[in-house]
């Protein structure tokens, strides 16, 4: 085998293997999926009444398995740090994954 292709095998199997790892979310059981609506419509409804956070729909709440994931953008760290807090105060909300973006460091 030459260089080229031992290259070629050797990065397969590093992507390979790293893709393998790529998160993939398994469907929800019939009580998660009814637990996991209701807590995205409660995160959404208490995100949509704090105007600091913009429009209702601003950020996006997505709930996996009780696990809150938020994206959008925000006018602050302080802001996003806020968004978090508050949606850890939310009935069966197990953990957050907070991937807002804060539009003072968007610049």
């Amino acid at each position: 085998m030459n260089n080229a292709k031992k290259f070629a095998a050797a990065l397969i199997m590093v992507l390979g293997a790293a893709l393998s790892g790529c998160a993939v979310f398994e469907k929800c059981s019939p009580e998660n999926c009814a637990t996991d609506a209701k807590i995205t419509t409660d995160v959404a409804d208490m995100l949509g009444g704090h105007s600091e956070f913009g429009p209702p729909g601003t950020i996006h709440v997505q709930t996996i398995n009780g696990v809150v994931y938020l994206n959008g953008l925000v006018n602050s760290d302080m802001e996003r740090q806020s968004a978090e807090t508050l949606v850890l105060k939310i009935a069966n909300v197990k953990d957050v994954v907070n991937s807002l973006s804060s539009r003072s460091n968007a610049r």
